[in-house]
């Protein structure tokens, strides 16, 4: 299947959105404008930016599998697409934390880069290890969640079998929901701790990578059942995202059912492709990584030294900026970490099993 350009625009909406919630309604405390902006819904939701980024990954892993000789081989390619940009990310992040000072997540430690590196959170180096570690950027989480995913997907498709895949995933879901509904309402210990697990192992998210697997099988198959049950899984995930609140399920219902229209509508498909959203699609995960406190603290910087122009221009200001160095780094500096990952590896006959 050749590359989707639609996938990237959705890319640039997800990113876009991640970005205005950041901006306009996460820290209302320490923002210029507080929270003038907060209730507005695209600022408001913005976080379902994620779950858009988490519908896209279904899809995409889906196909990655397809191409894949096994689960060494598969685990090994994820990788190679998401350490490069994590790598340099970090390290400058890390390294110029000290002039943002007025980040909200305050100068980061040395070892604190490893849980972006190792793509594993905070909380499961302490369990495994005792030792205290802090993600460097609070955007990092979803990465943690993304990467379970991908060790789950591998062993579902090259164990259970490529047929199941979908619906092993979704059961990943319905046995975190099910487990919380069994802790929350039943005192006893053994379903606090399956719920326990389950939460760790991010099953909470694991609908919406369902769902774009399903809708990937879709596309791959024309068989309509796919795609009805993409809908389903979304409506469901989108809704126990909500809480089961009508407002924030509504608007988790929206983004679902905007991307599931996308699958079949070339005229929204069209409109999802322009210049805007594929730039943004194609700088998303390092502007990602790098956007949220650096974007926080140019902006109180920006208050502080100007103070002549409306203060919701300055976010915008700081994304402008912070762009052209995600552009870059996706361009330029990532693809040659990449390539000399691999030459090292090589070198070293290192995942010569794996690779294919």
């Amino acid at each position: 299947m050749k590359r989707i350009s639609y996938l990237d625009g959705h890319r640039g909406i997800a990113i876009l959105l991640v970005i205005a919630f950041h901006a306009f309604a996460s820290r209302p405390e320490i923002m210029p404008y507080g929270d003038a902006f907060g209730e507005f819904p695209l600022f408001k939701f913005g976080y379902l930016g994620v779950h858009l980024f988490f519908l896209i990954s279904g899809f995409v892993i889906f196909m990655s599998l397809d191409n894949s000789k096994n689960a060494g081989s598969f685990i090994y390619r994820r990788w190679l697409r998401l350490f490069p940009a994590m790598l340099v990310c970090s390290l400058i992040i890390y390294a110029t934390a000290g002039f943002f000072h007025e980040r909200p997540k305050g100068q980061p430690e040395l070892k604190d880069l490893i849980t972006g590196l190792s793509f594993v959170e905070p909380y499961i180096w302490a369990k495994l290890t005792g030792l205290k570690l802090s993600s460097i950027e609070g955007a990092f989480w979803s990465l943690y969640v993304e990467f379970k995913f991908y060790l789950a997907a591998a062993i579902i498709y090259f164990t259970v079998g490529r047929k199941y895949l979908v619906v092993s995933v979704f059961l990943c879901f319905i046995m975190w929901l099910v487990s919380r509904y069994l802790s929350e309402t039943l005192a006893i210990q053994s379903f606090s701790v399956f719920h326990t697990i389950t939460h760790t192992l991010g099953f909470q998210y694991f609908g919406w990578f369902a769902a774009g697997a399903a809708y990937y099988s879709y596309l791959k198959t024309d068989n309509v059942k796919w795609y009805v049950t993409g809908i389903m899984i979304s409506i469901i995930s989108a809704i126990v995202e909500g809480g089961f609140n009508p407002i924030p399920s509504f608007a988790a219902v929206v983004v679902s059912m905007f991307f599931a229209l996308s699958i079949v509508n070339q005229k929204l498909q069209a409109l999802i492709s322009n210049r805007l959203f594929l730039f943004f699609g194609v700088i998303s995960y390092p502007l990602y990584l790098l956007h949220e406190n650096m974007m926080i603290s140019i902006t109180i910087k920006l208050n502080h030294l100007v103070g002549l122009v409306p203060s919701f221009v300055y976010p915008l200001v700081a994304i402008a900026l912070i762009s052209p160095l995600a552009l870059y780094i996706a361009k330029v500096i990532e693809p040659k970490v990449k390539g000399l990952l691999i030459k090292l590896f090589a070198s070293l006959n290192v995942f010569k099993t794996v690779r294919g």
